[in-house]
């Protein structure tokens, strides 16, 4: 993929493409060429010009859509040991953000701890993707029946299957609140006591994401936490001013 080409793409998806990883933009462009026919980039790019439904079907391909409830469950654990009992004792109302939400089983997940902790809370989970078609599905909040092993035993009675489909019942819905949010481009939200994104900056060029966790820091209020993958790593967290709580977690301290 030449410079060129990236430019192009970037212009008519109106997303900076120099952003992502290149090989990792490579092989997210590619596989989209496989599924829908396409031998050529250039004639890719041809048809993304007068093709509105293939540019959104381009751009939620972007969205990276590997997810799963409670994805690495030590970390969960640790989050509702740990985490969650201590941001609630010092803040009662948390404001958490869930980005790169994509299909919806993270912030379920982040409900799910919540209504353990306080059925009645005020709380609320501001989950944001890229990926329209993504967060179409995810306030339908239906999934296969099939993904109930994935929820830990102690959570799986807050949701239901019904007809071959797991649902979020309104219980945990009421928490979460879906919304379009580019992390290269637009605002981020504020006042926020724990921001969760896991697994979506590795598709990040490296020198990209010193900008994204300086938003992330002006995002979290002082006390609060940032929750990251188990695949990644922040790298000189003072220097944002945060601090490691656990593997995975960070706290801002200025």
């Amino acid at each position: 993929m030449t410079e060129q080409q990236v430019q192009h793409l970037s212009q008519i998806l109106r997303l900076d493409l120099h952003a992502y990883h290149p090989q990792q933009l490579q092989r997210l462009v590619t596989a989209f060429m496989q599924r829908n026919g396409f031998i050529n980039l250039d004639d890719l790019i041809s048809a993304l010009r007068v093709d509105p439904k293939l540019r959104q079907n381009l751009l939620d391909s972007l969205g990276i859509n590997i997810t799963q409830f409670f994805r690495d469950p030590q970390m969960w654990d640790i989050l509702a040991k740990e985490i969650l009992p201590a941001l609630l004792s010092e803040f009662k109302s948390l404001r958490i953000w869930s980005a790169g939400c994509s299909i919806g089983k993270e912030p379920y997940s982040l409900a799910a701890l919540l209504y353990q902790f306080a059925p009645q809370g005020t709380h609320i989970i501001i989950a944001t993707d890229i990926d329209e078609t993504a967060l179409t599905q995810a306030k339908k909040g239906e999934y296969p029946a099939s993904d109930v092993k994935e929820i830990p035993p102690i959570y799986r009675p807050l949701f239901s299957v019904q007809n071959g489909l797991l649902v979020v019942p309104p219980t945990l819905k009421k928490f979460v609140k879906f919304q379009y949010l580019n992390l290269l481009s637009d605002p981020y939200p504020q006042g926020i006591h724990l921001l969760v994104c896991r697994n979506l900056l590795i598709y990040f060029r490296p020198e990209v994401k010193p900008r994204i966790f300086q938003g992330f820091a002006q995002s979290l209020v002082r006390g609060g936490v940032l929750f990251l993958g188990a695949s990644e790593v922040l790298l000189n967290p003072s220097s944002y001013g945060f601090a490691p709580l656990q593997f995975g977690f960070y706290q801002k301290v200025l």
